[in-house]
């Protein structure tokens, strides 16, 4: 009986921890399913997330390049904004293997208006193509934002969030702020001749800030005062007044012809006095193809020569080739003290007395003479055809020689006449010469310099305007000589763009 009741014991424990381990092994099997269940949820949830994030990453790729695109066309013209708007449209139809897309490169983006705004700054305050018309010279920043081309483009369908929720899809975008970071404008400043007169009718020509375009001027002996001694200045390139203005830090400004600024004129700009031309006139010939300064030297990748590299030298056989009248070996309209100020026998209203057609210096080699007429006109946004000039055959009028005759044209091979040369810089035969290694950039001869407000005191200066020089030969440690071309539009020598937060 004890062994049988015994028995039986045993096999109720037995059948119990059975039923218990069925239990457990229900509940694990349970818990297992909800913690799948759940693992699921959450690796459905982060590839959700994960796919949404892309999408960002793609629309901000998006508008970032847009931005850049349309940054370079700005030169605060309304001609600059449609083209900003056309670069930016380009990069969404160009060539596939070009093309700006979205969804891993599968599907492209239609363009719309409503997704680029324009400012004066990179923090806005933003305007519309529609509000840009007679605004386009302040407006230099571009902002793309990429819900101006429409919510499905940034929405992305969810697959598990809607097993929580409601939410079948999410969306997302992206802006982007681009716009000039630098100007083309070398750091060497100079005295405006007639400081208040930044358009003014000579006899029918027109002059700017006292200089006559097509007339050379040696830039290192101006000044306001023919009692003293002549100015020019440093402009310190990274617009700070404590920044360093040793040579191996200007000098790679001075190669360029740039500055880290992004506006001057009207405002005041940190100066020193004089510019230091011993040491830095190796560094402005980079454009004759030089690179042999002793103190940081310039490189060709950042500062190319000019397309054309010959000298107008006088003194030198066919260096002046276009003119008769050789101007000996003045290189520039000679000094003058009329008036009381230091400046050319070009600058007076009347010509100074004893002046010969050699003192006027070489003429026109890269700029003519323009007609007040042109400027009335047109206005002081000179159009890309410039304003009309005058001929050659006026030139005896134009530079008056009390001591006769006055400067003439040679006739062997006298002026360019030809289109597309109408000026000895533009020839490509007579008055050319290429670079013999390197490929050239047409226009790098051209120095944009700030004209300043002199005299000036302390530590900064007021720019006025910015004028544009050629140089006619290679600058050495006491001169810089070159010829007015006219004034520049600061809206339009912007140079590297880049990203803003």
């Amino acid at each position: 009986m004890k062994a049988a009741g015994f028995s039986q014991g045993r096999r109720c424990g037995r059948q119990g921890r059975e039923r218990r381990r069925g239990r457990e092994a229900g509940a694990v099997a349970i818990m297992a399913a909800a913690a799948i269940i759940l693992i699921i949820c959450f690796y459905g949830l982060a590839l959700d997330l994960s796919r949404v994030y892309n999408r960002k990453v793609e629309m901000q790729t998006v508008a970032d390049t847009l931005a850049l695109a349309a940054a370079v066309e700005l030169n605060g013209t309304d001609q600059g904004i449609t083209a900003a708007i056309n670069r930016a449209t380009e990069r969404l139809t160009e060539p596939a293997s070009g093309r700006v897309t979205y969804h891993y490169g599968t599907r492209n983006i239609g363009w719309s208006d409503s997704a680029i705004s324009f400012g004066p700054t990179p923090n806005g305050p933003w305007k519309s193509r529609g509000e840009t018309t007679g605004q386009a010279g302040d407006l230099l920043y571009v902002r793309i934002d990429t819900g101006g081309f429409g919510e499905d483009y940034g929405r992305v369908a969810t697959f598990f969030t809607g097993f929580f929720s409601d939410i079948r899809s999410a969306s997302t975008g992206a802006h982007a702020v681009a716009g000039r970071s630098a100007l083309n404008v070398t750091p060497l400043g100079i005295c405006a001749l007639r400081p208040t007169e930044p358009h003014r009718d000579r006899k029918g020509e027109l002059e700017e800030f006292g200089f006559r375009r097509g007339v050379s001027y040696n830039l290192t002996n101006l000044g306001p005062s023919d009692s003293e001694p002549a100015q020019s200045y440093l402009i310190n390139p990274r617009g700070e007044a404590t920044a360093s203005t040793r040579t191996e830090v200007v000098a790679p400004y001075v190669c360029t012809g740039t500055v880290d600024m992004v506006r001057m004129k009207d405002g005041q700009v940190p100066v020193t006095s004089p510019f230091p031309l011993t040491d830095l006139h190796h560094h402005l010939n980079s454009r004759f193809e030089l690179y042999t300064a002793p103190i940081a030297p310039c490189k060709s990748a950042t500062a190319p020569p000019d397309a054309n590299i010959k000298q107008y030298a006088v003194g030198v056989t066919g260096g002046v080739a276009w003119m008769s009248s050789l101007p000996g070996r003045l290189q520039a309209a000679a000094p003058s003290t009329a008036e009381g100020k230091r400046w050319t026998v070009a600058s007076p209203e009347t010509t100074p007395g004893g002046t010969t057609a050699a003192m006027f210096g070489p003429l026109w080699a890269h700029a003519k003479a323009v007609r007040y007429s042109s400027y009335q006109t047109l206005g002081p946004n000179e159009p890309a055809a410039g304003y009309g000039a005058f001929g050659t055959g006026d030139w005896a009028t134009l530079y008056e020689a009390p001591v006769l005759p006055s400067p003439a044209l040679s006739s062997s091979p006298g002026y360019p006449t030809r289109s597309g040369e109408n000026t000895p810089y533009l020839a490509t035969t007579t008055n050319f010469a290429r670079s013999p290694t390197l490929p050239g950039v047409r226009g790098r001869r051209v120095l944009n310099l700030p004209l300043l407000s002199c005299p000036v005191s302390g530590g900064s200066a007021t720019v006025l305007g910015i004028g544009k020089f050629f140089m006619t030969v290679q600058a050495s440690s006491s001169a810089v000589h070159a010829e007015f071309g006219g004034l520049a539009s600061e809206a339009s020598l912007g140079t590297r763009v880049e990203l803003y937060p």
